[in-house]
């Protein structure tokens, strides 16, 4: 796979993934940790990703708003959300390392940065006007769980925004997901098992990350299921000028890696 500059090696998705049930913490692995963190995307370059653009637009005015940020990693967006005037931002994340980061790079009054597993932590009823979460849910096996506490959360008008990976990304197989034809050419993207759903574990820097495949239908159910009302879908692509400045990643125009997801509670 080819994305944001970096090139990654992936290993053919188990069948029979590890430790199913119990909240992952991936990020903490230092070697997980050194490969991801030279990632174009890491740190302060988290504003040159692909998709960038198209999640701060589904974000509504922030102003005097509380904000969860769920997966909040190495807290630039909760950041960004307490500068553009949110009353307060509060970041949950499971991985240590990366909230060091948060706390060490993207500080601000308003934020605060709790170590809390997605599958665990609790809130009061009605207690944010805004969720947001970037690249969690695919980790988190009760997405349909997930949804219904995050309706809770919301107070009336609240707006969740999030992404995760896209149904035809977390598909793929074998290796890769690319139809490999004659001189290593890529002639197409390739699906496998689509309905069956469940996590499946793969080789990103490191042997045994496990992600959970669910269906396009699963994913918008869970949210109207939940109680919300879906307001918007992005399956995000390359502009030209990121293809411009990303010439080697020609190829991620030709399937979506991402799903973009706005709803809100009546």
């Amino acid at each position: 796979m080819i994305f944001s500059g970096k090139i990654w090696v992936m290993s053919e998705p188990s069948r029979e993934p590890r430790n199913v049930g119990e909240p992952q913490n991936i990020y903490d692995d230092p070697k997980f940790f050194a490969g991801y963190s030279t990632l174009e995307r890491f740190g302060a370059g988290w504003n040159r990703a692909m998709e960038h653009a198209e999640l701060l637009g589904l974000l509504p005015d922030v102003g005097g708003r509380r904000v969860l940020d769920l997966g909040c990693g190495g807290g630039q967006l909760a950041h960004h959300l307490a500068t553009r005037g949110a009353a307060e931002v509060t970041g949950v994340d499971v991985s240590e390392r990366m909230l060091a980061l948060a706390r060490a790079e993207f500080a601000h009054p308003r934020v605060t940065y709790t170590r809390a597993a997605l599958e665990d932590v609790e809130f009061a009823e009605s207690r944010f006007d805004l969720i947001v979460s970037v690249l969690a849910f695919h980790y988190v096996d009760d997405y349909a769980g997930l949804l219904r506490r995050i309706a809770r959360w919301l107070a009336p008008g609240g707006i969740l925004v999030y992404s995760t990976e896209h149904p035809i990304y977390t598909a793929r197989l074998p290796g890769e997901g690319w139809v490999v034809g004659e001189a290593g050419r890529r002639t197409g993207w390739s699906l496998d098992r689509y309905a069956e759903e469940g996590a499946r574990e793969e080789r990103w820097f490191v042997p045994g990350v496990r992600k959970v495949h669910r269906m396009l239908a699963t994913l918008i159910n869970g949210v109207l299921d939940a109680g919300l009302v879906l307001e918007r879908l992005v399956e995000p692509m390359p502009g030209e000028q990121w293809l411009r400045d990303h010439p080697q990643a020609a190829d991620e125009r030709r399937r979506p890696m991402f799903l973009l997801v706005r709803a809100r509670k009546a």
